[in-house]
């Protein structure tokens, strides 16, 4: 029979007794006294925190899986969360920019038009001249707008030559919208007579023009006719690429856009001139000039055909086919024995018809007829109006090689000349021949 085990240990560690064939370990924290520590058990890991480092060392596979799940999910209520914020403070950016812009804009818009407080201030432009900054500047300080900002970039925008502002002092109505404020300071020196409104008519060629700038005592007809020779506005873009103007009876003929102006009595004939051809300059749109180089035209080339439109057409609707006509002879006319334009309103230039031919003291004329002259004759033989010069480049897609128009107005159009012939019978501007 065995003997029980002696369960004493050796104090200090020692290695306990063994009797016969049993060797009993027991563990320090048993001889020790207070409470007894539970067994250790591995905690879960947490779903929203970080575990510590030393424990996640201990981790399994399946535990990190978890771990780098939970991870991923805060992330995405934190991104969630911060997105909401985002979106929050641009919203709140995107209406103060609006607001801002918008509280700009309005206020632009009503200088623009000239929503201000009524009154009268003077403005003086100095004898060294400006430029659109300078003006702005000047206009505002005395109150005259109250945005230099939009009214510098407006006359840039319109291309305003600077030479037109005339130095002076000038009494100007603080309700003024730009192109008035505009007009004002063209209209010559401090020294002004009475305002008159003049209408040029399209189609009115420089006699015409001259002669109603006579009858309104803006200028004197001879003065009128002499400046549109003689004087230098090669300052505006359009005149500096006709050329010389060599071969024409008046060099600016085709470019006195015809409107409806402001103008003083006694103005001087730069200001006067000078408003009609920056009329034309900002009338000229983008779209003319690139339809006018897809066909290889200058803008010189385009005003002169323009002016021709503008005599023969008999109404706007009428101007893109007599426009197909004169391209049509121009381009295959040759190839049916035409070889000129042969148009009436080109016969007595510089005179309107054969009854604008004073009896005596008439001007040489016949040098533009296009039933002598191949081709365009040398300049524009009135001034033609914005339809006229968009029919220039924009003709109707047709054959045809012949117009007429009856006394009453209505066109005639043919492809060949015994069509012609029987379009001229139509419009009673030709006996019949059977």
């Amino acid at each position: 029979m065995n003997e029980r085990p002696d369960q004493n240990r050796g104090v200090g560690g020692e290695e306990p007794r063994a009797t016969g064939s049993f060797k009993v370990n027991i563990d320090e924290r048993d001889l020790m006294t207070g409470p007894i520590e539970g067994p250790r058990r591995r905690q879960p890991p947490e779903l929203y925190g970080e575990p510590p480092a030393s424990n996640r060392a201990h981790l399994t596979e399946e535990e990190r899986k978890q771990e780098k799940k939970a991870h991923r999910k805060r992330n995405r209520i934190k991104a969630r969360k911060n997105k909401r914020i985002f979106k929050f403070m641009w919203l709140c950016m995107v209406l103060l920019t609006s607001f801002t812009i918008a509280s700009y804009l309005i206020g632009g818009s009503n200088d623009f038009f000239g929503v201000r407080n009524e009154g009268t201030t003077t403005v003086t432009i100095p004898e060294t001249g400006v430029d659109e900054d300078a003006l702005a500047k000047i206009l505002a300080d005395s109150g005259a707008i109250d945005k230099p900002e939009f009214f510098s970039l407006y006359c840039k925008v319109k291309k305003e030559s600077m030479d037109a502002f005339a130095p002076g002092e000038y009494s100007l109505e603080t309700d003024k919208d730009y192109e008035d404020i505009i007009d004002t300071l063209q209209g010559g020196n401090q020294v002004r007579g009475e305002e008159v409104t003049v209408t040029i008519p399209e189609g009115y060629n420089a006699l015409e023009i001259a002669q109603t700038m006579e009858d309104n005592e803006v200028c004197s007809r001879t003065e009128f006719l002499d400046a549109l020779n003689n004087m230098d506005f090669t300052n505006y873009d359009i005149i500096a690429s006709m050329g010389s103007g060599e071969g024409r009876y008046y060099k600016l003929e085709g470019y006195l856009f015809p409107d409806t102006y402001n103008f003083y009595k006694g103005e001087e004939l730069e200001s006067v001139i000078g408003k009609m051809i920056n009329n034309f300059q900002n009338r000229m749109t983008e779209q003319v000039y690139l339809m006018a180089e897809s066909r290889g035209m200058t803008m010189d080339q385009v005003v002169i055909m323009a002016s021709i439109i503008q005599g023969e057409a008999a109404n706007t609707t009428d101007m893109f086919d007599v426009s197909s006509v004169l391209h049509n002879r121009l381009n295959f006319g040759a190839e049916n024995d035409i070889f000129f334009l042969e148009c009436d309103s080109t016969m007595c230039y510089p005179y309107k018809n054969p009854q604008a031919i004073p009896e005596t003291g008439a001007m040489d004329y016949g040098a533009y007829n296009t039933y002598n002259v191949q081709g365009l004759p040398p300049g524009p033989i009135c001034n033609p109006g914005a339809e006229a010069i968009l029919a220039a480049v924009r003709p109707n897609d047709t054959q045809y090689l012949y117009f007429c128009h009856s006394d009453e107005g209505v066109a005639y159009y043919a492809e060949n000349s015994w069509q012609h012939e029987e379009n001229l019978v139509l419009a009673g501007l030709m006996e019949p021949s059977w």
